[in-house]
């Protein structure tokens, strides 16, 4: 498996309001977009908008919004299931 840093770029934006997390993220997973999905899995959250505002749309998919890199960390293990290793709750 890879390790994948998720990098939050515009938390500004109001579709962070669908996520649980608004910041970096490290995530085992074999490709970008099971890392993306593990992250999403973990943090994206139903929204309440006012009609006529709009629909969030969790950000961790989105690449406007999440930067992804694969990177080698001593302090992660890129052996075992996709899991997010960081943030822990």
């Amino acid at each position: 498996m890879s390790l994948w840093k998720l990098s939050p770029i515009d938390v500004l934006d109001p579709n962070w309001e669908a996520s649980s997390h608004r910041g970096m993220a490290i995530v085992r997973a074999p490709d970008e977009a099971a890392a993306r999905d593990a992250a999403a899995k973990a943090f994206d959250v139903a929204t309440r908008f006012p009609p006529g505002a709009g629909v969030r749309v969790p950000p961790w998919g989105r690449a406007t919004l999440v930067r992804a890199e694969r990177i080698t960390d001593p302090r992660y293990d890129p052996e075992g299931p996709v899991a997010v290793l960081d943030p822990t709750f």
